[in-house]
């Protein structure tokens, strides 16, 4: 009986082990909307591990406690880095270059709480080790505005 309940052990902690998602990179910042009791909240994720193309996805949000929080202009860029010796960056969609390996999107919403953007990133070059995901995002109501950053680095 002993023999059966440490190999049965063995074996579902090695489930375990393998079974664990690969999850996401991320990070999140935020600031406070002035006067409005809310704040503006900038997110950014890719995925963690890759072999060819990279998801990414970037997030502004106006937040009120749990809830949402109409704005008259809401505003997200997202920024796409590959890192490494001579990288470079090709991304859907496309974007703006700034750079061999960096690409920028950019959206804005009217009257909402919301800017996001999502799309691939596909790095090249020799020895492109990682990926850097960052989303800048701002909110203007009644004449305040905040604005807030965060990057995902592996």
């Amino acid at each position: 009986m002993k023999k059966t309940l440490l190999t049965t052990g063995i074996v579902g902690a090695l489930m375990a082990v393998t079974a664990a998602p690969t999850g996401a990179i991320s990070d999140t910042g935020s600031t406070a909307l002035p006067g409005t009791g809310a704040k503006v909240v900038a997110s950014a994720w890719h995925c963690n591990v890759y072999a060819d193309k990279c998801s990414f996805k970037t997030s502004t949000k106006a937040m009120k406690g749990r809830h949402k929080y109409k704005v008259s202009k809401i505003t997200n860029v997202a920024t796409v880095k590959a890192n490494g010796w001579q990288a470079t960056l090709s991304l859907s969609p496309s974007g703006t270059m700034v750079s061999e390996n960096t690409r920028q999107v950019s959206w804005t919403n009217k009257n909402s709480w919301i800017a996001d953007i999502s799309g691939i990133a596909d790095p090249g070059g020799s020895l492109n080790t990682s990926i850097t995901t960052c989303s800048d995002g701002g909110a203007f109501k009644a004449g305040v505005k905040a604005f807030a950053s965060a990057c995902a680095n592996d």
